[in-house]
């Protein structure tokens, strides 16, 4: 399963929900997070790890051979979540573009072995990481519940549709609106509603340390709400798999 997670306008945090997503995954296996966002990499800053291994290794490697199950591109974070960590800022934008040709197709091979979100970023019309959504089985798109921000994912929603087969939309925060009121106005589904939580995003950004009971956090109760709603996945028998 491959799921892309992005915005459209501003930083509503993708990034953050796709975290705790991963953090509060009720099946195994569980599933990667990979940054793809052009305008460059938060994981490894926020959590002080390396860039290497990550997302550059991983684009070198593709060019000469198939990457597996690419556990070797991954690095585990304090909160429990596996990341292909990207780059900062130019290296990001250079990486992805390079990564978008081919890019997509490994995602999807790797999303036959564990669950993908592919953190896509603020998704431009000319984001070299809309070409992830044609291999997407769905694309995520968190907002806040305001006017400005829904207006212009209402003026972007035909042209991601064209690319994924289902958007869903995870709203962040309290606002003006209820969330039926939104989903008509867009045309697409609620999959989440997010609290303001600045404890529970601030353990995410590596700003706190997890301690106890942290993944009873208001943010980090609604992921796992929400991956609740992902089927676990069919065990293929031994004798299947070997055939």
């Amino acid at each position: 399963m491959l799921v892309a997670v992005g915005s459209v306008k501003g930083s509503p945090g993708a990034t953050t929900w796709a975290l705790a997503v991963a953090a509060r995954w009720p099946h195994e296996p569980t599933p990667v997070v990979v940054e793809l966002d052009p305008a460059g990499g938060d994981v490894g800053s926020r959590f002080g790890v390396h860039d290497v291994p990550g997302l550059s290794s991983l684009v070198t490697a593709v060019r000469h051979a198939p990457v597996g199950d690419a556990a070797e591109y991954m690095q585990r974070l304090p909160v429990g979540v596996d990341v292909i960590v990207a780059p900062p800022a130019d290296a990001a934008a250079a990486t992805t573009a390079e990564f978008a040709a081919r890019g997509p197709a490994v995602l999807r091979e790797l999303a036959a072995v564990r669950p993908v979100l592919a953190d896509v970023g603020r998704l431009d019309p000319a984001s070299p990481a809309l070409s992830y959504l044609d291999k997407a089985d769905e694309l995520l798109l968190v907002a806040r519940s305001h006017a400005a921000e829904l207006r212009h994912l209402k003026a972007r929603t035909a042209a991601l549709a064209a690319r994924c087969p289902v958007l869903r939309l995870v709203l962040v925060g309290a606002g003006p609106y209820r969330p039926e009121e939104i989903a008509t106005y867009l045309g697409l589904p609620v999959a989440a509603t997010v609290p303001h939580d600045r404890d529970g995003a601030g353990i995410l950004g590596g700003v706190y340390r997890p301690g106890r009971g942290w993944t009873r956090r208001p943010l980090l109760s609604s992921a796992r709400t929400f991956a609740l709603t992902y089927p676990a996945p069919v065990e293929t028998p031994q004798e299947v798999r070997q055939a």
